[in-house]
C-alpha cells in the first residue's frame, strides 16, 4: 500500500452533505436495523468520494447505490476498487499500529491478489515462518471463519492480538488436484519488522553491506540512515538493498529511503502522483548525506507499491542495477482519511508515475537483469514449493551479488 494525507475541501463537503441529508428525507421513516444503519457514516463518506476518488463519481449514482444497498461497505465495494473501503475504528487503529512498525501478532504481510487473501511474505525467525508458510499462500479462513468477503484489514485484526495468545490458519496451496489444504495454529508474539542488515566479505572485492527492507514504515527512513552511517564506517564498497516480499507502507517513508541512494544533493523528481483533475504533486529528493555506492536492488513479484516507488526511482536515475523479477504493479496511491466515529475512510485518491514518468499499475517494474528457474514441472507434494522458491531466491541473490561485483570492479578500475 502507499498512504498519504488528507486536505479537506471543507465548503464543497458540506454543501454535498446538505445535499445528501434532503435526498435522504424520504427514507428517514424506513430506516431500519438491516438497512440505513449507518446513515450518518454515509453522509461523511459519500461527500469524501466525491471529492476525492481517484475516478470521476457522480453524486447521484452514489446516492443511489446507497439507496438501494442500505450500508457504506455494499456502496464503496460498487466503486469496483479493492482498496477502497471502510475501516472500523479497530482495524484503524490497528493499521495506525501497523506504520508505527511494532505489533502482537504471527509475522505475516498479507494483500489482496485476484479476489483472494494472500500471504506476501512472513518475517523471518517469527511463528509464520517458522510453521513454514510461504509467499501466496492462500488463507481461505482465520480461526476457522472464511475470509471470503473479508477485509484485509479484517482479516489483519483477526491475526493479530496479544502475545501469547493463539490464531488458528487455513491454508491453501497451490492450485487444482496438486493444491492442498490445513489448519497451522500460531502463537502470537511481539514483532518488530524493522530492517536487517549485515555486512558480508567477499574475498575478491571487500566489504559489502547487505539491506534487507521488509516494509516501509515511520521508522525505516531513520533505521537505514542507521545503516548506511555504519557502512560508510566500515568502508563497504557497495550494496545489495533488497526489497523481495516488501508490500509497500508510507509514501513518505519511501522517498525517504529512495533519497539515501541517490548521489549528490536533493531535488530530484522521484514520483508524481496524478489526481482525476488532470493535477499532479511530485515528491522530490531529500538532500543526502551519504558516500555514492555501487548499488544493486533485488525485486521480485511480491515487491509491491512503495517498493516499486523506490525501484523504479532508483532504476530511472540509474542510481542502482534492478535484479530479480517484474515487481506486483500497484500503481495507486490512497489516503486514510479519519472519520467522526473513529474509523476511517481507506480511499484510492491517486495514481502514481514513477522517476521516469512511467505508470507500473498492473504491469510492474522491469528489472535491468531477470533472473527465475526455467518452468519446469513440479513435484505434487507442497513441501517441495519451498525448495523450489529458496533455489530461485538463493539465484537472485547469487545472480546480484555478481552483478554488484561488476559494478564495484567498475568502479576501481583506472581511467584511461
Amino acid at each position: 500500500m502507499v498512504l498519504k494525507g488528507f486536505s479537506k475541501k471543507s465548503l464543497f463537503l458540506w454543501v454535498l452533505l446538505v445535499l445528501f441529508l434532503v435526498f435522504f428525507i424520504n427514507v428517514g421513516f424506513s430506516l431500519t436495523r438491516g438497512r440505513y444503519h449507518d446513515l450518518l457514516l454515509a453522509c461523511e463518506v459519500i461527500p469524501l468520494l466525491k471529492l476525492n476518488f481517484y475516478e470521476p463519481v457522480s453524486l447521484s449514482r452514489l446516492l443511489q447505490t446507497y439507496r438501494q444497498t442500505g450500508n457504506v461497505p455494499a456502496l464503496l465495494a460498487s466503486l469496483g476498487d479493492p482498496y477502497t473501503r471502510y475501516l472500523t475504528p479497530s482495524e484503524y487503529n490497528q493499521l495506525l499500529d501497523e506504520n508505527k512498525g511494532i505489533y502482537g501478532g504471527v509475522g505475516l504481510y498479507l494483500e489482496y491478489k485476484n479476489g483472494q487473501l494472500i500471504i506476501f511474505k512472513p518475517i523471518k525467525n517469527s511463528p509464520a515462518a517458522q510453521a513454514g508458510l510461504l509467499p501466496g499462500d492462500r488463507i481461505i479462513a482465520i480461526d476457522r471463519l472464511p475470509t471470503d468477503g473479508m477485509s484485509k484489514e479484517k482479516a489483519t485484526a483477526a491475526i493479530l492480538g496479544p502475545p501469547g495468545t493463539n490464531v488458528v490458519l487455513t491454508i491453501q496451496r497451490g492450485e487444482g488436484p496438486l493444491g492442498t489444504t490445513k489448519e497451522i495454529a500460531l502463537t502470537r508474539v511481539l514483532i518488530d519488522p524493522s530492517i536487517e542488515w549485515e555486512i558480508k566479505w567477499d574475498r575478491e572485492v571487500g566489504k559489502i553491506g547487505w539491506i534487507s527492507l521488509s516494509q516501509f514504515t515511520q521508522e525505516t527512513g531513520a533505521d537505514l540512515k542507521r545503516a548506511l552511517e555504519t557502512f560508510t564506517r566500515e568502508k563497504v564498497v557497495g550494496i545489495i538493498l533488497d526489497l523481495r516480499y516488501n508490500p509497500g507502507g508510507l509514501l513518505i517513508s519511501a522517498v525517504e529511503v529512495a533519497s539515501q541512494f541517490l548521489p549528490g544533493s536533493g531535488g530530484q523528481p522521484l514520483v508524481s502522483l496524478q489526481y482525476r483533475n488532470q493535477s499532479a504533486e511530485t515528491f522530490t529528493a531529500f538532500d543526502n548525506p551519504h558516500p555514492s555506492y555501487p548499488l544493486v536492488v533485488l525485486v521480485n513479484e511480491w515487491s509491491a507499491s512503495s517498493s516499486e516507488i523506490v525501484a523504479g526511482a532508483l532504476k530511472d536515475l540509474r542510481a542502482g542495477v534492478l535484479v530479480g523479477n517484474t515487481t506486483f504493479g500497484k500503481g495507486l496511491v490512497q489516503d486514510v482519511i479519519p472519520l467522526r466515529d473513529g474509523g476511517a475512510l481507506y480511499l484510492t485518491v491517486a495514481r502514481y508515475l514513477t522517476a521516469g514518468g512511467y505508470s507500473i499499475h498492473n504491469t510492474g517494474v522491469h528489472p535491468d537483469v531477470r533472473v527465475t528457474l526455467p518452468i519446469t514441472p513440479k513435484p505434487s507434494k507442497s513441501e517441495n514449493d519451498l525448495f523450489f522458491l529458496r533455489r530461485v531466491d538463493q539465484l537472485q541473490a547469487d545472480t546480484a551479488l555478481q552483478v554488484l561485483k561488476q559494478l564495484i570492479r567498475a568502479r576501481l578500475k583506472p581511467a584511461a
